[in-house]
């Protein structure tokens, strides 16, 4: 029996949705949801989805299964539903559970009010595979590109319960169950999508840090036979690669018997004839979610103990491997990006020569031989004169990223900025390189350069409001930066219109226009990118606290007076191999070294 209008509406209210805000019913067959209707955007809004039963009990570290069919009801799909059980990254500290729920696997669907046939943004949230949730807002940037497009959020299984893998698991269960859901929510998409007005064969997958990654593995995933299957475009931004490990080598073993040992599911804690992971599966979902935050927050400083392993199904290789040897893919475009400075909150801020460089190096890759840690050292090493300032690279003359930037100099800058290209901005290189020379395909890339540049800084004008108070992204910025990302989802090319451009009052976007703004090309010389900057202002030092650390960092604001005009959008084209002192000479090194960092 279903629930009666009445009802309902008085449900929504006591909610804070009124009758007259109502969205239509979904029916998806197996259950039907009724969102609301936000007047400010538009947009109706369906939160707290099911895409899949709940991963308990017996389902722990298996595929995900389709729901289970329940049509009694209409669901009120007015709020979101619970996260995923959270897992910390090192040095913690350790947060016992619970963090979340299990039964996470819900998706979020924002879709401008009837309109059928649109192209479909699916986002993954970032969190570095242990951290975050889809339960955040995107209606602002559907708004700014004038409702043309709908945006789904995902949840997917984080930290032990996404990402616990070893030999003994792989006999029994599935390793990367996480990416597995993230697979399986694009399936149901491309099932039900149309029922919200969406357009399945026009469909971008798109995420930034762990989302980014996720999305690069999406773009292997079964060694890129599905090709535009489930999705055609990809936006990376910053795609997190840590080691990605073979699923039963000695680190991610490593992991699961300390977890498995967190739990009590070593010998002494076992039933007679039960194996280690059969008392997993068993066991009270505050003990798993306890042990996973454990064992993840004693993992090398800045990084997270589950992440994706290459699994010899899903994931068939490492991304060093597939995207520059050539590799299938899928889906036929890319945007992808990174920040000025995405390595601060991953460095300890202990690093101040070069044993301490070293010890940085080899703690987070120790497989890296006497060898390998010469030839990075001649091209990260700290020049003698190397200057001591707080400063930002431009990218184009010295002092370069290497050395110097707002956050630090010398050895600790030496291994913040190492700790990025390692592991988000050499990886949008190869993800730009990769599509670039699939056949077909077409690759665009940029760089936000907004001081201060720290990772996750983009996700701030892409989905708040273009016109809130900032002294650091004004409007005129706002606007074109999310209008690059819905010019791609629904045009397949991110570059603004003539339209767009005459539309900013203020400051300098045209580099981003159509004709100026050149695909990136896998070819050093010809890598282009768009430099996404705010210029102008003066000096103001700002105090943040990393890892323990007081960390003063540099931004510029106008002064009071209106003698230094005030920050302005300010977009260049540059060229992505010789940016920063060579960048793509670094990126060439951790490619060459890819079988001694994901072993």
């Amino acid at each position: 029996m279903f629930l009666k209008p009445l009802a309902f509406a008085a449900l929504l209210f006591s909610l804070g949705a009124s009758q007259s805000h109502l969205a239509p019913v979904i029916d998806l067959s197996y259950e039907l949801y009724q969102g609301y209707y936000d007047d400010k955007y538009d947009i109706h809004a369906y939160k707290g989805i099911r895409y899949a039963a709940p991963p308990v009990g017996k389902l722990r570290w298996q595929l995900p299964q389709p729901p289970n069919q329940n049509r009694t009801r209409i669901i009120p799909a007015i709020g979101y539903a619970p996260q995923c059980p959270q897992t910390l990254n090192s040095p913690g500290p350790h947060k016992p559970g619970p963090s979340g729920s299990e039964d996470c696997l819900f998706v979020n669907v924002y879709t401008p009010a009837n309109k059928t046939k649109l192209p479909v943004m699916v986002w993954i949230h970032g969190g570095g595979y242990g951290q975050a949730n889809g339960g955040f807002d995107p209606s602002p940037q559907i708004h700014t590109n004038g409702n043309t497009y709908i945006i789904v959020t995902i949840q997917y299984r984080l930290g032990a319960f996404g990402f616990l893998s070893s030999a003994d698991l792989g006999r029994s269960g599935v390793p990367n169950v996480g990416i597995h859901d993230m697979y399986f929510s694009l399936q149901w998409v491309q099932e039900y999508i149309h029922l919200f007005g969406g357009d399945p064969e026009q469909v971008t997958i798109a995420g930034e840090s762990a989302g980014g990654g996720g999305a690069m593995l999406l773009g292997m995933a079964y060694g890129g036979f599905d090709n535009t299957a489930l999705f055609k475009g990809i936006i990376a931004a910053s795609p997190f690669l840590p080691s990605q490990w073979e699923y039963d080598s000695a680190m991610p073993t490593e992991y699961y018997y300390r977890f498995a040992e967190k739990v009590g599911c070593l010998t002494d804690g076992l039933k007679v004839n039960e194996s280690v992971f059969e008392c997993l599966v068993s066991a009270d979902t505050i003990d798993l979610q306890t042990a996973s935050d454990y064992v993840s927050t004693g993992a090398p400083y800045g990084q997270w103990a589950f992440v994706p392993v290459t699994d010899g199904k899903l994931i068939q290789g490492k991304p060093t491997d597939h995207l520059l040897g050539g590799g299938m893919l899928n889906g036929m475009r890319i945007l992808s990006a990174s920040n000025l400075n995405d390595g601060p909150d991953f460095t300890p801020q202990n690093i101040t020569n070069e044993d301490g460089f070293r010890r940085f190096v080899t703690t987070i890759y120790p497989l890296l031989s006497e060898t390998n840690i010469t030839n990075i050292l001649k091209l990260y090493a700290i020049p003698d004169n190397a200057s001591d300032i707080l400063v930002n690279s431009d990218g184009l003359r010295s002092p370069y990223s290497t050395t110097n930037s707002g956050w630090a100099h010398g050895w600790q800058q030496a291994a913040t900025n190492l700790y990025a290209e390692t592991s988000f901005t050499c990886p949008s290189y190869w993800l730009s390189d990769a599509y670039a020379n699939k056949r077909g395909g077409k690759s665009w890339h940029y760089q936000l350069s907004v001081p201060p540049g720290q990772h996750g800084l983009d996700l701030y004008p892409l989905l708040q409001p273009i016109d809130i108070p900032d002294t650091s992204m004004d409007e005129v910025f706002r606007a074109a930066f999310q209008r690059i990302w819905g010019n791609f989802v629904v045009n397949g090319d991110p570059t603004l219109s003539e339209e767009q451009i005459i539309a900013a009052d203020k400051g300098n976007i045209a580099a981003a226009g159509s004709g100026a703004w050149p695909q990136w090309e896998a070819e050093q010389g010809y890598n282009w990118m768009l430099n996404v900057n705010m210029t102008g202002g003066i000096p103001t030092t700002t105090e943040f606290i990393i890892g323990g650390v007081p960390i003063n960092v540099t931004s510029y604001l106008p002064s009071s007076d209106g003698s230094i005009p005030p920050l302005v959008a300010n977009f260049e084209v540059a060229e992505g191999s010789s940016w920063e002192d060579g960048r793509g000479k670094r990126c060439q090194l951790w490619a060459d070294l890819g079988p001694w960092i994901n072993e």
